[in-house]
């Protein structure tokens, strides 16, 4: 649980009125469990909230089709004491919410207008029981979102931190299993020698790091050490042992000398090792949070589950290092390595601190014996190397696709505990093997289905995104993510093309995952409930802008430019935090996250510096602006954002 969430957790508490009355204890966990059924199938899997958006035609998960379906949530609402809620929903479809024994909502929606506020419903101490039906409409998009309230002003998604789902779910655990499996088989790379049918799940055009020019980029002896044993030089490596036998060392050094042998342009750049730039490079690990993922010597705490940078100098010539910090996935574009958009300099210091840090060897020279680059050649060519890795040379390693391998054979080959030396051998764990094998036994059509929600979750786990959001001053928790902003901008922050700094004032930095990017934030939108694409609006009402423009000032304003920028013209007097530019408002966040945020920061981020402004019971303390109705004053704010770069400060001419 977040430090947000718990403080809000406290403020719940606080408001609430204290009873004896205890809940059953049930041991639970974090999130809820839904089970989507369409026909005769069903899928089950956890979610973090009643947050729902299957666009029509597309499968609401990749172990179903697509047509008509039916979720049903799960759970907990556990309150810390006794209180009262009403509750609402916005849905294109028809939705039943009970909680305990009562119904308290029955509604069916065209997605244009919220269901009526229920009554207060009583929450009591402890777990309250949570069920939620959904049957999606006969066309058109599914959507669903939960909304509460306390005085039927704010209506905000129900906390995440007091949802919770029962441990031991045995259908949630089954379908985690082939989850696994599934997750293991793009991990693996696995489609690129099993050949399958084109399209469907994006991971299946995962690439691995091109071998044209990669002389250029990695010394050799590394190349040999890695190519005998990849787990043996990074825990967590995915690449195959491809070698076996007496002769793997040989074959090895032979694979690696005919890869040192494709050189391409030198790299430009090299290291700055002084003591001024290596000082410089500490500030700048420590900004750009290189210790999220890394463990760096003498710089934050140590954890296995971190990549280690001591092998820098054996893997990298030092301009390659140079070249690969600046730019990643220039040879990789599935890299799970952050792009930071570094300047030159930066690269230099940086590359020159990492390679004071790691020990220094001796690199050996290639061979550059014929019959040995021949004998490298033939191995590329023959033990399965081009068909993950790209190199303009005949591949004549075949083997069965998919189709044709029955799940009985899935315990064998390159899946086999041990390796057999007639192939390649995945190190995976036991419990991914036995995930493959469950995998293998269904009928793996959610090969072809890709659904960015579920892409979403998986990426934002494996690139470790909670390593900063959540963790950082100034960084958005990620759970709030999707719920914010709208997923084109996200789409542009995420590839690293959004030119400039939405909050200029901190030193960390949002890096770039450009080959994610577009998938990964219409996955997070859709997770909360939001279209892929964000509807276009009415017609922009230029006489409300101009209320805007007057709220936003000192004269019968709010005062927002003392702590806000608009446009170039900067803050006029920020107290303790500066705000975020008002010209990046409207294309940025979803209007349904800023209506709330202006409504009361603090119940979304209680460590905020944004006043609240607006009275528990809904009122403005402006009542001789549109006659004092808030919901008015916030779409004049809302169609003054939309100026976007033309908007100006009420003291602009």
């Amino acid at each position: 649980m977040t430090m947000t969430q718990l403080i809000f957790r406290s403020l719940f508490a606080a408001a609430c009125l204290a009873t004896t009355a205890f809940a059953q204890p049930v041991k639970t966990e974090p999130g809820l469990v839904v089970t989507y059924t369409v026909g005769a199938a069903s899928d089950t899997v956890a979610a973090p909230n009643v947050w729902l958006y299957v666009p029509a035609g597309q499968p609401p998960t990749p172990f179903l089709g697509a047509g008509k379906f039916t979720a049903t949530w799960n759970g907990f609402i556990t309150a810390d004491l006794r209180c009262d809620f009403l509750f609402r929903v916005e849905a294109n479809g028809a939705v039943k919410v009970e909680l305990g024994t009562n119904t308290i909502i029955e509604f069916t929606g065209d997605g244009k207008k919220a269901s009526d506020p229920t009554k207060p419903v009583r929450l009591g101490k402890g777990n309250n029981a949570l069920k939620v039906t959904y049957t999606s409409p006969a066309s058109g998009d599914a959507m669903l979102k939960l909304f509460w309230s306390e005085k039927g002003f704010l209506w905000e998604p129900v906390n995440l931190g007091m949802l919770n789902r029962a441990v031991g779910n045995e259908p949630l655990a089954q379908q985690n299993k082939l989850r696994l499996g599934r997750e293991t088989f793009f991990e693996g790379r696995c489609a690129k020698c099993h050949t399958t049918e084109a399209g469907g799940a994006l991971e299946l055009t995962m690439d691995a790091p091109s071998f044209e020019g990669i002389g250029s980029r990695r010394h050799y002896g590394w190349m040999a050490n890695w190519i005998l044993d990849p787990k043996a030089q990074r825990a967590n490596a995915q690449m195959p042992k491809l070698l076996h036998g007496p002769t793997a060392q040989a074959d090895a050094e032979a694979i690696a000398a005919f890869l040192a042998s494709q050189t391409g342009a030198a790299p430009a750049g090299e290291p700055k090792r002084d003591e001024e730039s290596i000082e410089s490079a500490k500030k700048l690990v420590e900004a750009l949070h290189c210790t999220g993922c890394h463990n760096v010597p003498d710089i934050g705490d140590t954890d296995e589950k971190k990549l280690n940078l001591t092998h820098v100098n054996l893997k990298f010539p030092p301009a390659a290092l140079v070249a690969f910090l600046k730019n990643p996935g220039a040879n990789y574009s599935w890299t799970r390595m952050a792009k930071f958009n570094l300047k030159d300099n930066e690269a230099e210091q940086l590359a020159g601190f990492l390679s004071s840090i790691a020990p220094m060897a001796k690199q050996p020279g290639a061979p550059t014996d014929a019959a040995i680059l021949a004998r490298g050649k033939q191995l590329v060519q023959t033990k399965g190397c081009l068909n993950c890795h790209t190199l303009k040379l005949e591949n004549h390693f075949k083997t069965k696709p998919l189709a044709e391998l029955a799940a009985a054979t899935w315990t064998g080959g390159c899946l086999a505990e041990a390796p057999t030396g007639k192939g390649p051998h995945f190190p995976v764990t036991k419990a991914e093997r036995e995930a493959l094998q469950a995998f293998a036994a269904t009928d793996r059509a959610s090969l072809k289905r890709h659904v960015p929600v579920e892409f979403a979750e998986r990426q934002a786990r494996i690139l470790n995104c909670t390593g900063c959001h959540g963790q950082l001053d100034g960084f958005t928790s990620f759970e709030k993510l999707g719920g914010k902003l709208k997923p084109e901008w996200m789409t542009q922050f995420i590839a690293g093309d959004i030119k400039y700094k939405p909050r200029h004032w901190l030193v960390h930095r949002m890096p770039a995952f450009p080959k994610y990017a577009a998938d990964f934030a219409v996955g997070l939108a859709m997770t909360h409930g939001f279209p892929p694409q964000t509807p276009a609006e009415p017609p922009q009402d230029m006489e409300l802008a101009k209320v805007g423009q007057k709220l936003i000032g000192v004269d019968g304003g709010f005062s927002c430019i003392s702590c806000h920028s608009v446009g170039p013209v900067k803050a006029t007097q920020v107290f303790e935090s500066e705000g975020v530019n008002f010209a990046y408002t409207a294309e940025r966040i979803q209007r349904a996250y800023y209506e709330r945020w202006v409504r009361n920061p603090l119940r979304i981020e209680p460590q905020t510096k944004m006043p609240v402004y607006f009275q528990e019971d809904g009122s403005s303390p402006l009542p001789d602006v549109l006659g004092g109705d808030t919901a008015k004053q916030l779409d004049a704010f809302w169609q003054f954002f939309r100026l976007g770069d033309k908007a100006r400060s009420p003291a602009t001419p």
